[in-house]
């Protein structure tokens, strides 16, 4: 997708004073690809970051959600200090399907909630021109409904295999079953209105986020 925009413009729009459309991004891709590196990169440029995966871990400490998570688990499920054991619990929920779903039933409900709230404080006044929304699930729980344009970050398997070995250790195996509970890589890419590549040239990554960015934020004369 061409989007011919000038640093120049960029500053023509940002000194205009005019109230400026927020505008949504949503970024998918396969497990690894970089969605958290790309989310930052756009938080460089200015945009408000939602991060779901920040939000869940604000979750797992709430009581509310400890007890939801509790019920169904058993105490075991937490360390003796406490915290939940989320590597114990993805390793339970990600072999049985029915106990995913009862996870996401607890949980997606009110990342949503928190999402739309943080959307809808991005479009008052003030509010910055783009938002980007970090999320694994966000075509399987319905966000991109709330996405003006959504971003496919474009990274082969091989490079995320080798990304999550080193930063995660995780092996091939672990990553064919959490994309097995994900759209297909194909699926996303054909939703997406935008790629972005990351195959671990940063300055290239950098460089398509400022055009993109640029792109969406410019209003025009």
């Amino acid at each position: 997708m061409s989007m011919p925009v000038t640093e120049q413009n960029h500053q023509r729009t940002a000194n205009t004073g005019r109230k400026q459309k927020c505008t949504v991004l949503g970024l998918v891709g396969g497990v690894g690809s970089g969605k958290s590196t790309v989310a930052r990169l756009f938080g460089e440029w200015g945009a408000e970051v939602i991060d779901a995966d920040a939000i869940c871990s604000e979750l797992h400490r709430t009581p509310d959600v400890r007890e939801a998570i509790e019920a169904e688990w058993g105490r075991d499920i937490f360390t003796e200090g406490g915290q939940l054991d989320r590597a114990r619990l993805a390793d339970i929920v990600f072999d049985r399907p029915g106990d995913l779903n009862k996870l996401n039933a607890i949980l997606h409900p009110r990342v949503i909630e928190r999402i739309e709230r943080r959307i809808t404080a991005c479009r008052t006044d003030g509010g910055p021109p783009l938002c980007v929304i970090d999320a694994p699930l966000l075509l399987e729980t319905g966000l991109d409904r709330l996405c003006d344009t959504v971003a496919f970050i474009d990274c082969d398997r091989d490079t995320r295999v080798c990304r999550l070995a080193r930063e995660r250790h995780w092996p091939p195996e672990e990553i064919e079953r959490r994309e097995a509970r994900q759209t297909s890589i194909e699926e996303k890419r054909k939703r997406a209105n935008v790629t972005i590549c990351n195959q671990g040239d940063l300055r290239t990554t950098r460089r398509m986020v400022r055009d993109i960015a640029q792109a969406l934020t410019d209003t025009g004369e």
